[in-house]
């Protein structure tokens, strides 16, 4: 059997300013495309932007074959690009923007390429006194994780360490001495950041293999 068609192949969503610095807006459907009629699922290039170029956060659900739903978290900067083997595909949005609402879009094609994406995870600290630590769960699909401050002379105190299901310490890796493109994310439950007193803003972007 040939590949089932999609009842829909593009959408968009206005999406409203984000309320709070770092965090993501208020989530709106962008897209649901699902199968119709006979068909075996297929590869489908799913293309994420904004008519702004003003970044924004997806939520993709997919299924592919009534196969059980799969998710995955990703960041659209300007425009971005993800390929899955699917029969349905649901696409959310929030705005990343304090500033400006934004008309989000997707589109679908039929086809395979290689992509990759990120999602970053964003924390914002004032006056701290002292050390501080933040756990953060793996998105779906996560290889490899990278912390980032926005004052770089503070890598050297600061941490990256994966802990396993169990909660056990399996690795850890100074800010000023992460692999590149990260520390990979292996078997981690979570990753823990110790974070320095200061003043500053940090991200931890994950790079999915999606």
């Amino acid at each position: 059997m040939g590949a089932c068609k999609l009842s829909r192949r593009s959408g968009t969503a206005k999406l409203t300013a984000s309320t709070t610095a770092g965090s993501a807006g208020t989530e709106g459907e962008v897209l649901t495309a699902h199968s119709e009629g006979a068909g075996d699922g297929d590869w489908r290039i799913l293309d994420l932007w904004s008519d702004e170029g003003i970044p924004w956060e997806a939520r993709i659900v997919w299924s592919g074959g009534g196969g059980a739903l799969r998710t995955a978290l990703v960041n659209v900067p300007k425009c971005t690009r993800l390929c899955v083997h699917a029969t349905m595909i649901q696409v959310f949005g929030a705005n990343l923007s304090t500033s400006a609402n934004i008309q989000a879009r997707a589109a679908i094609a039929d086809g395979y390429c290689d992509t990759e994406n990120q999602w970053t995870a964003r924390g914002g600290i004032s006056q701290v006194a002292a050390p501080t630590t933040v756990d953060v769960v793996p998105p779906p699909w996560a290889k490899f994780a990278r912390l980032e401050l926005s004052d770089n002379t503070l890598l050297s105190t600061a941490t990256v360490e994966l802990l396993d299901a169990n909660a056990t310490s399996r690795g850890e890796y100074r800010a000023d001495q992460q692999p590149m493109p990260g520390a990979p994310i292996g078997d981690a439950a979570t990753v823990r950041l110790t974070l320095p007193a200061g003043t500053y803003a940090y991200r931890l972007v994950f790079l999915l293999h999606l």
